[in-house]
């Protein structure tokens, strides 16, 4: 017991009529095979020896204990049927049969990320004894140490994705918050930034948790919410000099968007159940935010992509087709494809401090990620300002068909290993992609690059990819030749006149589109914190035998 800590409770019990000796710690629960023909007995002191086939859950995988309608003794035989039984023994044994049991739903996973639960069921020798199990195990549950929610805000977009947001929630997220006993007050939206506005002025004191149920625009709409009411409750304005006020509530997506690209960066899949399980066990990760200043004044708070170019030009257009759902992006795409457009501008950037760390350095962010807990660590947000004389400053000049701020590796169904595969949620930096101008044979590749989960698109002459603090860009006018008609001579003079004319894009920022193309950005280090663990790494099944052996779910389990 000496791994797991000293027992809070324990007693024999029996698992499919089998006799085990299980343990109650402070982090696990566990279980062993009871020597055979050993009685079904009280509450022991006796220790509990950890042998090799001991089974054991993490505590942080348990999700409840509840109690169990009555199953037969374990410790009785069966009764045939067949068999006639005295009219003044049936009472009597009816009692001996019936024994009372409790449910532990526990975790399990599946493939591709997915998670589901599990039921493992413990029969006790009496009531008394079971109602000490449940009430033991979900007090352990509500230690600090495990952080669980227990009163969640949500908030639900009928019009995001495919529509299905409110019947998602219903059939299959609800069932799992009561589940688990969580409280919920549910909100649907009913324009854009509803929910931002409502986080403004809404009361948050016994809330431990805000969720949405929808796309990455819905969470943006949270995290600019929760951010602005700190600076709002400091009496402070974000400007480039103020660092923000990181919000001291958890924020938790249930996908049902049209791209769900924070949900597949930080769970792997973008399955509901598997996201409702993150926000139940209370776990999280902390994110990178970069804030977006335009000639100086704030525009909004951004945590996946911020791109201008190809990428703001295809959610400009798509916004004309939302009725199509997250087909419209496809055919934009296509359209700015063939236009191929390419835009004059000057990008200025401060490169990251970490020498060992880069875009292309093949060190995935994952669980309990290294590179994250030690940026965590030092996590103090520091501010510097950019200029010349400052070390790791850069300025690069050109013709741009794509500029990209990556601050999460960005994975979703049309990019499977990430548009920047090895960036990482909470390091302080993001990846900045400079795609210049280049034929549309060249640009096709690299876009057909982005699909495919082994090839290296940032692998071209035309492209450059930094891991960069902050950067900044200004557009700038294109000269061209002129040709102007001299009437008086009566002929067509030529002559080299400057023709300032501004072609500039938009920039698309988590999926919402900020006009303005001058914009600065700064990163900060782990600013809010998201129900989840970060991408497991996969392995070997994460299951005990004897949960093994309980077979398929039953029909009532997600």
């Amino acid at each position: 017991m000496a791994d797991y800590g000293d027992p809070i409770f324990q007693s024999t019990l029996h698992i499919q009529k089998i006799a085990h000796q299980v343990a109650l710690t402070s982090s696990h629960l566990i279980w062993e095979q009871a020597s055979k023909g050993g009685p079904l007995d009280s509450p022991s002191s006796e220790p509990l020896f950890c042998h090799r086939n001991a089974n054991t859950v993490p505590l942080r995988e348990v999700i409840i204990a509840t109690h169990e309608k009555d199953k037969q003794n374990p410790s009785l035989p069966s009764v045939n049927k067949s068999q006639g039984v005295k009219a003044k023994d049936t009472t009597h044994l009816y009692i001996e049969l019936q024994c009372p049991s409790f449910i532990v739903n526990i975790l399990s996973r599946g493939s591709k990320h997915k998670w589901k639960y599990k039921k493992l069921s413990f029969v006790c020798q009496d009531s008394h004894l079971c109602s000490q199990w449940v009430r033991n195990i979900n007090d352990a549950l509500d230690s600090p140490d495990f952080k669980r929610p227990k009163h969640l805000l949500i908030f639900v977009n009928p019009y995001g994705g495919k529509r299905q947001g409110p019947s998602l929630y219903k059939e299959k997220v609800a069932p799992l918050f009561e589940m688990a006993g969580i409280k919920t007050e549910v909100i649907t939206t009913q324009r854009a930034n509803h929910a931002r506005d409502t986080l403004l002025e809404h009361d948050l004191q016994k809330v431990d948790g805000v969720v949405c149920v929808g796309g990455d625009g819905m969470f943006s709409e949270l995290l600019n919410g929760l951010c602005e009411r700190k600076l709002k409750e400091a009496d402070l304005e974000q400007t480039q000099e103020q660092n923000p006020i990181p919000p001291d509530i958890r924020i938790g997506i249930i996908p049902a968007g049209s791209t769900d690209c924070i949900v597949y960066t930080t769970a792997g899949t973008n399955d509901p159940v598997t996201s409702a399980l993150h926000i139940i066990l209370g776990d999280n990760v902390g994110l990178d935010v970069c804030s977006i200043y335009s000639n100086g004044k704030f525009q909004r708070y951004s945590v996946s992509m911020l791109a201008y170019g190809y990428y703001g030009d295809i959610l400009l257009d798509s916004e004309k087709n939302r009725w199509m759902g997250p087909k419209r992006y496809h055919v934009a795409g296509a359209k700015k494809f063939l236009g191929n457009k390419a835009y004059h501008g000057e990008v200025t950037f401060r490169l990251s401090s970490d020498s060992d760390s880069n875009p292309r350095d093949k060190k995935k962010c994952l669980n309990e990620c290294n590179t994250c807990c030690l940026a965590g660590s030092r996590a103090v947000d520091k501010h510097s300002k950019m200029n010349d004389e400052s070390d790791g400053v850069h300025k690069f000049k050109g013709k741009f068909m794509a500029i990209c701020s990556f601050t999460m590796s960005c994975v979703c169904a049309l990019t499977p290993a990430g548009a920047s595969p090895y960036c990482h949620l909470g390091d302080g930096t993001t990846d900045l992609m400079l795609v210049q101008e280049c034929s549309r044979f060249k640009f096709l590749k690299h876009l057909m690059r982005v699909a495919d989960r082994t090839a290296d698109q940032f692998d071209f002459d035309f492209i450059k990819i930094y891991r960069v603090k902050e950067f900044s860009f200004r557009p700038f006018p294109e000269h061209e030749e002129e040709q102007k008609e001299d009437t008086a001579s009566g002929g067509i003079k030529h002559s080299k006149l400057p023709s300032s004319r501004m072609k500039t894009s938009v920039w698309n920022c988590d999926g919402e589109v900020i006009p303005h193309p001058s914009l600065q950005v700064r990163v900060h280090c782990q600013l809010v914190k998201l129900f989840g663990r970060g991408i497991e790494e996969i392995e070997s099944k994460h299951m005990c035998n004897c949960c093994c052996s309980l077979g398929e779910l039953p029909p009532d389990t997600p």
